[in-house]
């Protein structure tokens, strides 16, 4: 693998972390609008139209991540320097920290790599 595609699959391996953050960003900053909505009978496409940013970002950050771990989980197993109870314990936190555990196994495993 190429530096630049190591840098680029450690962009992405970070990227649902900063989509999570964002998603909290955006969530307080449309709480002063659904407080508002305590008063007042919102339409329909108002709440869609308020929530879209968060919908959108969510289902990017969802799509990305269930790529990452597809592709983390076939180039862990394709790893021969990898022996099978490291695996194990790589798919384990795969599955349990989530996206948390990407960039460390990029780390670890697809930069610190020799080209």
């Amino acid at each position: 693998m190429s530096k630049g595609s190591k840098l680029l699959l450690g962009l992405l391996s970070i990227l649902p972390l900063i989509l999570a953050a964002v998603i909290i960003i955006e969530v307080f900053l449309i709480f002063p609008e659904i407080l508002y909505w305590n008063h007042n009978e919102p339409e329909a496409y108002t709440v869609f139209s308020t929530f879209a940013p968060v919908f959108i970002t969510s289902i990017i950050a969802a799509f990305l991540s269930l790529g990452l771990l597809i592709f983390f989980i076939i180039h862990m197993l394709n790893n021969k320097k990898i022996e099978s109870s490291e695996r194990l314990i790589w798919i384990i936190v795969f599955l349990l920290a989530g996206v948390v555990g990407y960039p460390i196994y990029w780390y670890l495993r697809i930069w610190k790599e020799e080209i």
